[in-house]
């Protein structure tokens, strides 16, 4: 009978599973793959903030999933899933169940509002295509209504654009935020009108932005902010979010309309029939070769999972899944062949964070340098993970287009 290997997940930890697993074992009679995702495309997160600011077409950075699959187009489900039986081997999505052999947890993660009020209903976030798109078309449709008012307070209000968190997906947003907002929209509009009233405000609960970063990353991308005029607020707690007000522990209320949330995620959870290890936040905590306790055919990656090992656990990004998924892949191939599984060693390869137009800040060991060339190398490696040349050749003309002409501002 086929070793039946089902991946649920299409993100950058489940098509990094199955790639490595395709390349290994197509045509193998003794093995099937598999894949669940609840979209048909693979989207490249770290490109988001691009796509809600007019850098970037938003199907640029989406591949379709049987693309990526190929050949085996009848492994691929676009169902969502509802729950997993351990017991008899099976995972059941709205439309089926789906028997496994061994079974691949890599359903990413969600915003975590942690309880504010308000918070979910009146904040936006950035966390798939569909939350890019609805950011850039708040920024059009907010300027074209401040365009029209009279009363130059509300105008204010109107134009006060407040990013909460202070990780690396709220920065890279508000710089180029600032940016689209007044650099591209000013041609646009009359500058008394809008220019000259955006404000942008970074919201941070700690002392330091960026605080997975080395110190000199801080420092460095906290002059850039500030160059550009963006007021970023240290040590503030949201209490609650209104239509109109940003409610703090301390001090007054921030007057916004529109108010974008990157503060924190949370695992995707999904129901099992028996009780499984997890951490508070619900994380799966997972053996060293990134197993399951307790059930070893079940590997989990990515942002769902801990490892139990202290001082281990590498940080929730794109690199880390993927290279979770390159271990992961090697396990279930030992598995297969009658092996023992392998730990799982995390080495981060640097880090690389945009801050607009011809700004960047780059991190590898203890060596750290930004400017124009650290835009540029930012830009390399990013158009060189995307899957298909297809895609990196319309990213590159896009990015290429915007050197010499304004961002595009068409409300979709």
């Amino acid at each position: 009978m086929k070793k039946k290997i089902v991946i649920l997940g299409g993100g950058f930890g489940g098509t990094s599973v199955y790639r490595h697993l395709h390349r290994t074992f197509h045509r193998d009679p003794r093995v099937e793959i598999s894949m669940v995702s609840e979209t048909n495309y693979f989207l490249f997160t770290p490109l988001l903030h691009e796509v809600a600011t007019g850098s970037l077409n938003p199907e640029n950075i989406i591949e379709p999933l049987r693309s990526v699959i190929g050949c085996c187009l009848t492994n691929f489900h676009e169902a969502k899933v509802e729950s997993i039986n351990t017991k008899k081997k099976f995972v059941t999505t709205h439309e089926q169940k789906i028997p496994y052999d061994i079974l691949v947890l890599a359903l990413g993660s969600k915003t975590n509002f942690y309880s504010i009020p308000g918070a979910e209903k009146n904040a936006f976030t950035l966390k798939s295509l569909d939350d890019a798109i609805a950011l850039k078309n708040r920024f059009i449709e907010i300027c074209e209504e401040a365009s029209e008012e009279k009363d130059i307070e509300k105008r204010k209000e109107m134009l006060h654009f407040v990013v909460v968190g202070g990780g690396p997906t709220g920065v890279e947003l508000i710089a180029e935020m600032q940016e689209f907002l007044v650099d591209t929209l000013r041609r646009q509009y009359d500058p008394k009108q809008i220019a000259r009233y955006i404000q942008c405000t970074l919201v941070q609960n700690e002392a330091e932005i960026l605080t997975q970063f080395n110190p000199r990353v801080r420092t460095k991308s906290l002059r850039t902010l500030q160059k550009k005029r963006i007021t970023v607020l240290f040590n503030t707690s949201i209490t609650s979010i209104t239509p109109t007000r940003v409610h703090m522990k301390n001090g007054k209320p921030l007057h916004a309309r529109t108010v974008i949330w990157t503060a924190g995620i949370k695992p995707r959870t999904v129901l099992f029939d028996t009780k499984v290890p997890q951490l508070p936040n619900e994380k799966l905590i997972v053996s060293a070769s990134l197993q399951l306790k307790e059930n070893p055919s079940i590997f989990v990656l990515g942002d769902m999972m801990t490892i139990e090992t202290p001082n281990a656990c590498p940080p929730a990004t794109a690199q880390a899944a993927t290279k979770e998924a390159k271990t992961v892949a090697k396990n279930i191939t030992r598995i297969i062949k009658g092996l023992n599984v392998k730990s799982f060693r995390y080495h981060e390869s640097g880090k690389l964070l945009s801050l607009g137009q011809w700004h960047a800040v780059a991190e590898f060991k203890y060596v750290v340098f930004s400017g124009a060339f650290a835009w540029w190398l930012w830009r390399t490696i990013y158009l060189s993970k995307i899957i298909s040349i297809r895609k990196r050749i319309k990213v590159a003309l896009d990015w290429t287009f915007n050197l010499f002409s304004p961002r595009d501002i068409s409300r979709f």
